[in-house]
C-alpha cells in the first residue's frame, strides 16, 4: 500500500508503537546471549514496519537492519533514522550472504504470505544465519478461538491463520537444531487465576505465539540459550479449558455439597415437623381425653345437683309436713301425752335421783338464764352466791346444760325465724333428721 491507510490500521488496532516495544522485549532472554556472543552484528527484520523492532537491536548495540512493502510503514521508520527500505523481503533476504546474520526476524509477516514464500523464508533464514543464530516468527494464534474467528480476519492482509504446530513442523522440517513455541500476550491476570469462565476459555488464550528456531552450533554455544529454551510462556487454549473443569467441577462440588446440606436439613426440618405433628397428635388425645373426662365429671356434676336438688326437695318437703305436724291441733293436743311418755321414759331408764337431779337443774339453769339478762339482778345474785362459796359449782350447772341443748354446741347458734316456735327438744330433733338426710345423701 502506498498511503498511509495501513499504518492508520495498524496504530488503531494493533497497538501504538511504545506498546508494540515493550512486548518485544520479551524476547530479549533469547537474544541478548546472541548479543553477547556477536557483538554488532548483523540483524535482519522481514516487514520491519514501524521499526520497533530496529530500534530495541540498536540498544542491543547490534546493527539493525528491516525491509517492508508499505511507505506508510517505513516512513516510521525514517523519522527516526532507521536503516530499513522498500521492497519484498522475502526475495531480499535471499540476497544475503551465508552466515551474516545473528538474528532474523517476522513479526506479524508469515500470514501475509502464501505457504510457499513461508517455506522459502525459512529456508533462506537457515542459511543466512550465524552458528546458534535465531529466527523469530511471530504470528496470531488460532488456538485463541476469538482470534482465529474474528480478529484474524479484521487486517484485510492476512490470508489464512497458521496453527503453531504447522509453523514448528516448518522450521524443523528446514534444518534448524532447536525449536521453542512461545504463546504471547495473555491477560496478565489470567496467568495464575484458576476461576476461569466459559469466557476466558474463548479469548483468555494468548492471542499471538512465537516459534523461535536455533541454527545448529557448538554445544558451548547452545548451552547459553539452554534457559530461556527450557521456561514455559503463554496460556494454552489446553490450560484454560482444564482450570475451566476445574473451576467447574468445583462449583458444582460446592453446590451439591450445599445442595446435600439443605437436603439434610430439609430431611432434619421433616424430622421435627413429623416429631411436633406426634406432638400436636398427643396433645390432641390428652385434650380429647381431658374433655371426655371434663364431660364425664359434668355429667357427675350434673347428676350429683340433681340429687342434691331431689334431697333438698325431699328435706324441704320432711319441713314441710314437719311443720304441719308441729302446727296441727293433735300435736299440740298430744304434746302433755308426748312429754309425760318421755318423762317417763327417762325414769325408766335413769332412775329416780338423776331425774330430780336434772329437773332441778333445769330449774336452777332457767333461773340462770333469767338472772343473766337482767344486770342488777345478776350482781346481786353473784355476790350472794360468792359469800355462800357456791359459785363454781354453779357455774359447771350452767355450763353443762347450755352446752348440751341443741347438739353440738348450738345454743351459742341463732335459731333461725322457722323454728323459732319449737321447743328446744323439737329443733334438736329437726337438727338430727336434717343430719341423717344430709348423711344418707353424701353416701349415695
Amino acid at each position: 500500500m502506498n498511503d498511509r491507510f495501513y499504518r492508520s490500521f495498524e496504530e488503531r488496532y494493533y497497538a501504538p508503537r511504545d506498546v508494540i516495544k515493550s512486548l518485544r522485549r520479551q524476547y530479549f532472554p533469547f537474544v541478548q546471549p546472541i548479543a553477547t556472543l556477536y557483538k554488532g552484528a548483523s540483524t535482519f527484520d522481514v516487514g520491519c514496519g514501524r521499526g520497533e523492532w530496529l530500534e530495541l537491536m540498536s540498544e542491543l548495540q547490534l546493527t539493525p537492519f528491516g525491509v517492508d512493502l508499505d511507505e506508510g510503514m517505513l516512513s516510521a521508520c525514517a523519522e527516526l533514522g532507521l536503516a530499513a527500505e522498500k521492497g519484498d523481503a522475502v526475495e531480499r533476504l535471499a540476497t544475503f550472504p551465508a552466515n551474516s546474520q545473528a538474528i532474523v526476524t517476522a513479526f506479524h509477516v508469515v500470514e501475509h504470505i502464501t505457504f510457499d514464500q513461508l517455506r522459502t523464508l525459512v529456508s533462506e533464514a537457515l542459511r543466512v544465519l550465524k552458528p546458534g543464530g535465531l529466527l523469530i516468527m511471530e504470528t496470531p494464534n488460532p488456538e485463541n478461538i476469538v482470534v482465529a474467528t474474528h480478529n484474524f480476519y479484521l487486517d484485510p492482509t492476512h490470508q489464512r491463520p497458521i496453527p503453531r504446530q504447522l509453523l514448528s513442523f516448518v522450521a524443523e522440517h528446514a534444518g534448524f537444531e532447536r525449536i521453542r513455541t512461545v504463546r504471547l500476550q495473555e491477560q496478565e491476570s489470567l496467568r495464575n487465576h484458576d476461576a476461569v469462565t466459559l469466557s476466558d476459555v474463548f479469548k483468555g488464550v494468548s492471542p499471538d505465539y512465537a516459534v523461535i528456531a536455533q541454527k545448529k552450533a557448538p554445544s558451548e554455544v547452545l548451552a547459553l540459550f539452554d534457559e530461556p529454551f527450557s521456561v514455559e510462556f503463554g496460556l494454552s487454549q489446553d490450560e484454560l479449558l482444564s482450570r475451566f473443569d476445574r473451576h467447574i467441577a468445583g462449583r458444582i462440588e460446592r453446590v451439591e455439597t450445599r445442595s446435600e446440606q439443605a437436603e439434610e436439613k430439609a430431611q432434619q426440618a421433616e424430622v421435627r415437623a413429623q416429631e411436633a405433628e406426634e406432638k400436636a397428635q398427643q396433645a390432641e388425645a390428652k385434650a380429647q381425653e381431658a374433655e371426655a373426662q371434663a364431660q364425664v365429671a359434668a355429667a357427675k356434676a350434673q347428676e350429683a345437683e340433681e340429687k342434691a336438688q331431689q334431697s333438698e326437695a325431699a328435706s324441704n318437703q320432711a319441713m314441710v309436713e314437719l311443720h304441719a305436724v308441729y302446727a296441727s291441733k293433735s300435736w299440740r293436743i298430744t304434746s302433755p301425752l308426748r312429754w309425760t311418755n318421755h318423762q317417763l321414759r327417762l325414769l325408766c331408764q335413769e332412775g329416780l335421783n338423776k331425774r330430780i337431779k336434772a329437773a332441778a337443774k333445769k330449774v336452777l339453769l332457767r333461773m340462770m338464764v333469767f338472772i343473766s339478762v337482767r344486770p342488777r339482778l345478776k350482781r346481786f345474785t353473784i355476790a350472794c352466791v360468792q359469800r355462800l362459796g357456791v359459785a363454781d359449782r354453779l357455774r359447771q350447772v350452767y355450763r353443762g346444760p347450755c352446752e348440751g341443748i341443741g347438739g353440738r354446741g348450738r345454743a351459742q347458734e341463732p335459731i333461725p325465724q322457722e323454728l323459732s316456735d319449737l321447743t328446744p327438744r323439737a329443733r334438736e330433733i329437726y337438727y338430727q333428721f336434717k343430719e341423717a338426710i344430709k348423711k344418707k345423701s353424701e353416701g349415695d
